[in-house]
């Protein structure tokens, strides 16, 4: 018989947390409050649960409302198991090493052991719809984050409107109909939403130098950078986007590179460079750079020609 949704509530309501310090440890409610959000974007559409930095950054979203220190969320992608509902799967010869190891030191090391997590079925098919998602959402929220309720129900209802404004940015790249969106007038949010997109459409990888750096903590060394820069273009479409290691980010702005029409990198020749070869920015003349795989979210070619035509210092 499938378990009901008053059992998750349940289930939500008697986490097994650290209650040490008085207050219980928020690490695992504020995960499960990430995995909501996520099934919610649409960003989880299948019952796997990737240790990805995406969580991470959703998870940081809820967490620096009530901590200021970093999180360990290693601990609750692991601990959450305990929990029955919460269900781990190793990589390939991977299970020796998560059978003797105690502690993970990092989240990048949780993430090379364990490919994904999963829920029980009953509990993901409950998160697919707004009603039943809501009640547990609600229940997470109302046993471990009663004082701060307020702020995660702010923080909730501005990650649906960038939410809705990342889905019209990625809708418009596909149509070519840019008149909605100039109807966005929050700027703040129109430039997460443009940022959040840009760094999924890339995997969290630089484009120029095809590098996917996540740290100990789940971040990501990548930004969303404007190929026409925001200031100048108020334009936050996707064909403006791309992205680029904080070097790179900083290299392309300066114009010592730029991208030809059939997405190329053209190097300067007007700066000079010392240092070890394999991370030489003339080496990287003539390499495709890496690109979203649906071509409506690639760089704009009329975008990239500004960047020729303005920036680089050829």
């Amino acid at each position: 018989m499938p378990n009901s949704l008053s059992y998750y509530q349940r289930k939500f309501e008697i986490l097994r947390i650290d209650r040490t310090h008085g207050e219980p440890a928020p690490n695992k409610p504020i995960l499960l409050l990430a995995v909501i959000d996520l099934i919610e974007q649409g960003a989880i559409t299948e019952n796997k649960i990737y240790p990805s930095p995406l969580l991470v950054e959703t998870f940081l979203k809820y967490w620096h409302l009530i901590r200021d220190e970093n999180p360990r969320i290693h601990y609750p992608f692991k601990y959450l198991r305990t929990d029955k509902f919460w269900h781990l799967h190793i990589k390939t010869g991977q299970h020796e090493n998560l059978r003797t190891k105690r502690e993970f030191a990092s989240f990048s090391q949780l993430a090379e052991t364990i490919d994904y997590a999963s829920l029980d079925e009953e509990l993901f098919v409950y998160l697919q719809y707004l009603a039943t998602r809501e009640v547990l959402r609600y229940t997470l929220i109302q046993t471990y984050f009663i004082k701060y309720a307020e702020l995660f129900r702010a923080a909730i209802d501005d990650s649906r409107e960038i939410t809705s404004i990342e889905n019209l940015l990625l809708e418009n790249a596909e149509t070519k109909d840019f008149s909605l969106l100039k109807q966005v007038t929050d700027e703040k949010k129109r430039d997460k939403a443009f940022s959040r997109a840009i760094m999924r459409l890339y995997d969290y990888t630089c484009a120029a130098c095809h590098y996917r750096i996540i740290t100990a903590n789940g971040e990501s060394c990548v930004d969303a950078a404007h190929i026409f820069p925001f200031s100048e273009s108020s334009d936050d479409s996707i064909g403006n986007g791309i992205s680029l290691c904080k070097l790179h980010h900083w290299a392309f702005d300066r114009g010592l590179f730029s991208i030809n029409d059939n997405y190329k990198m053209i190097i300067a020749s007007t700066f000079s460079e010392n240092g070890n070869e394999q991370f030489s920015l003339h080496n990287l003349q003539t390499k495709n750079i890496f690109l979203p795989k649906e071509k409506p979210f690639r760089p704009s070619i009329s975008m990239l020609r500004w960047h020729r035509e303005n920036k680089f210092n050829s």
